[in-house]
C-alpha cells in the first residue's frame, strides 16, 4: 500500500501543471488499473477541499463531485470510507466546512449530542445544540 498525498490529488483535478499533472494522471492510471492501490485519510481530503475552495474557487458541489469521483476505484482506501459521503453532503447542503461537516458526522455516529463551540455552522445541523458556557 502506498500514501496518496493531497498535492497528487490536486494536480489530478486541476490538470493546471505542465510537469506535475502528467505525473499524477500517471500515477492514477496505475491506480485505475489495479497496478497499485493508495491509501488517503479524511485529512487529506479536508486539504484538497480546503485548496479547492479557497485558492481555486471551486463551488463545494463542483469537489465533492469530483472527491466521490476518486471513491469509486477499489483501489484507493479512504480512512472511514464509511463516513466521507456523509460528510460530502452534510458540506454542500448546509455550507460548513469540510471539518465541521467531519465532526458532526463523527459526534452522531458516536451519539454525541452537544458540542462546546463558537462557530455558529454547528447551529444548522439538527442533531447538535451547541454551547457557549
Amino acid at each position: 500500500m502506498i500514501f496518496l498525498d493531497a498535492n497528487v490529488i490536486l494536480r489530478f483535478i486541476l490538470d493546471n501543471d505542465p510537469h506535475l499533472s502528467p505525473k499524477a494522471k500517471a500515477i492514477f492510471e496505475k491506480i485505475d488499473r489495479g497496478e497499485i492501490k493508495v491509501d488517503v485519510t479524511l485529512l487529506t481530503i479536508s486539504e484538497v477541499a480546503f485548496t479547492l475552495e479557497r485558492s481555486y474557487k471551486l463551488l463545494k458541489s463542483e469537489i465533492t463531485d469530483r472527491v466521490l469521483g476518486l471513491i469509486k476505484s477499489p483501489n484507493i482506501n479512504f480512512e472511514k470510507h464509511d463516513l466521507l459521503p456523509k460528510i460530502l453532503i452534510l458540506y454542500v447542503e448546509k455550507n460548513i466546512s469540510f471539518i465541521d461537516a467531519y465532526h458532526a458526522v463523527l459526534m452522531n455516529k458516536n451519539k454525541i449530542k452537544k458540542i462546546y463551540s463558537f462557530d455558529r455552522d454547528f447551529d444548522k445541523i439538527s442533531t447538535i445544540q451547541r454551547l457557549e458556557k
